[in-house]
């Protein structure tokens, strides 16, 4: 089953109702699929595996599905007739579309090469992909008209019955849409990586995508991990990558590792509900539903990993203050959006230890009625204003501001002794920062600057049942998977330029790549555990294409309450969700 937005085209951009006259066809299919920065046409590409797919092995042959949220005023039509005008229409049995509507059909079905609209059974389920899937697994032939038919698809799709949800693929590039609130689970699936690029005369997109948009291995990857999905069994690592920029040739050490906090030093952040915990530093755990051990226990110890979460983080924080050699001493600082604020902040990395590393704390959006920053002297927490009101809301912005004036972001830097207690910050530049978090979104800011973070490490996400809380989504921390992480945190930011970030070329060129593990984004399969053609001018008589905003801001659904079951059977006020 494939997602389409930003799945099988790159970026979709369509006509106001979805409809093209037969000379927009080729121009339509170039802008939607084809890409700028591969060599060969996508298009053809995606034919051979999409055949390749359907064929299987040993004559067990596959139906392929299309299941889309794409919010074209004309519905599941509108996906088809893009999907016709690029001829990969014809390896489709079915395309379902999402949320439903009253007045659109939700499903498409093709027998003999033609498309026919029924309504799939999408108003009887919750809206969301891995519902959909369980639903599709229950009842095939609620969502396959084409069972019990006498048509080559029909004879196609008659293996679905019955249908094992562990026999289901959901390729797509929405993380989220491998798990439902519901706690239903996409088993086997292939996550589809997403960037931002500047794409030929639309200027910069973000949340582009698409199978093979950078390299041709994806299609491989892809074949195999259908052949034999148990030998990806899903993992959770850091990602680090250095941005090319002028002068990145010098390889300049990194003086500042900024952290954010939630989901990247903690795994899911708990918070006591008592108001005292967010005003007043060295808060203790009286009158409250929370011991301290508790709460560093849920805030930062990995129930998936051996040995303690927290001693790993204090050993890879000590050892990221200094470089190997011994040469050069860096400084630590803490960049969170927690909705608390800095105090909150603060009395967890207390609590856990965690606070003697970080020589600031800073919050953003900027609040008037707590504290935004905190700073650590001579072993002293000190609250202070740093000048967020005055920088865009995002954490690209705010460390262009850090390496432009660290004084203001640090008060230490004032004192007589200040290059001591923040080591490396004069003369900072930004390639002498690395941000580490869980967001991918964090590293390119949404202003008009476009600021960028040039060194980065991005935390992996998850959706999973976490002690006694249930199943949590988007969770994330350093190391709650592997210890490994802590090893690539270390190795990069002691040598940045090993971990290069391949920069997009010319939308205007056609180069090839080598497959590499570091570089252009990849595609992600992932197994759980369970029982370019010609460049074509611009027809005159087309209609202006349009981007679907929904698809491309679609939204992770809301983090699940940070609230432990033991505390609700108490009766007591559930901690807010950080």
């Amino acid at each position: 089953v494939f997602d389409f937005d930003e799945t099988l085209t790159l970026v979709t951009l369509m006509t106001p109702d979805g409809n093209f006259l037969p000379e927009q066809s080729a121009w339509a299919t170039e802008m939607n699929f084809e890409s700028p920065w591969v060599e060969g046409s996508r298009v053809a590409k995606l034919q051979d595996m999409l055949s390749a797919l359907a064929a299987g092995k040993d004559g067990e042959t596959r139906v392929l599905a299309c299941l889309t949220r794409n919010g074209n005023a004309s519905g599941v039509a509108a996906v088809v007739n893009l999907l016709q005008a690029s001829g990969l229409d014809a390896h489709f049995a079915c395309v379902w579309a999402l949320p439903f509507r009253p007045d659109k059909r939700s499903g498409a079905f093709q027998e003999d090469g033609q498309w026919s609209f029924f309504d799939a059974p999408i108003r009887f389920g919750q809206d969301h992909k891995a519902d959909v899937l369980s639903q599709i697994a229950r009842s095939p032939e609620q969502w396959f008209p084409q069972l019990g038919g006498t048509s080559r698809m029909a004879q196609a799709v008659a293996r679905l019955a019955p249908l094992r949800l562990e026999e289901m693929v959901l390729v797509d590039d929405q993380r989220a849409n491998f798990q439902s609130e519901t706690g239903a689970h996409v088993l086997r699936y292939c996550k589809v990586a997403r960037f931002d690029a500047d794409y030929r005369d639309f200027g910069f997109c973000r949340n582009m995508g698409g199978i093979g948009a950078h390299d041709d291995a994806d299609y491989e990857t892809l074949k195999r991990f259908v052949e034999d999905p148990w030998m990806c069994k899903d993992t959770f690592c850091v990602r680090c990558q250095e941005r090319e920029f002028p002068g990145s040739d010098a390889k300049r050490p990194v003086r500042l590792v900024v952290f954010d906090f939630d989901e990247t030093l903690t795994m899911a952040t708990f918070i006591p509900g008592s108001p005292r915990f967010s005003t007043e530093l060295g808060w203790s755990a009286q009158d409250t539903e929370w011991s301290k051990d508790d709460l560093v226990t849920y805030n930062f110890e990995s129930p998936y990993v051996d040995g303690s979460r927290v001693a790993k983080l204090r050993r890879v924080l000590a050892g990221l203050r200094e470089s190997s050699d011994g040469s050069r001493q860096r400084t630590l600082a803490v960049l969170s959006k927690n909705e608390e604020g800095v105090v909150a902040v603060l009395n967890l990395l207390t609590l856990a230890g965690l606070d003697e590393f970080f020589s600031a704390i800073w919050t953003i959006p900027a609040r008037r009625s707590i504290p935004n920053g905190a700073y650590q002297e001579g072993g002293e927490w000190h609250f202070f204003e740093p000048p967020v009101a005055r920088v865009h809301e995002h954490k690209a912005d705010v460390l262009h501001s850090v390496a432009g004036d660290p004084a203001s972001w640090f008060p230490q830097l004032a004192g007589s002794d200040g290059e001591q207690c923040c080591p490396g910050l004069l003369g900072l530049g930004l390639e002498g920062i690395v941000l580490v978090d869980d967001e991918r979104a964090n590293f390119r800011s949404n202003s008009t600057s476009e600021a960028k973070v040039l060194r980065y490490c991005k935390v992996a996400r998850y959706d999973e049942v976490y002690r006694d809380c249930g199943p949590l989504n988007q969770m994330g921390g350093i190391g709650a998977h592997s210890d490994k992480d802590f090893e690539t945190l270390r190795a990069f930011v002691e040598s940045p330029w090993q971990y290069p970030y391949e920069s997009l070329p010319d939308p205007a060129l056609s180069v090839s790549r080598a497959p590499t593990d570091r570089s252009a984004p990849l595609l992600r399969p992932s197994s759980r555990e369970f029982g370019s053609a010609p460049s074509l001018a611009r027809p005159s008589s087309v209609a202006s294409l349009c981007r679907d905003a929904s698809a491309v801001d679609e939204p992770e659904r809301p983090k699940a309450p940070r609230i432990r079951k033991s505390a609700r059977a108490l009766g007591d006020e559930p901690p807010p969700a950080a």
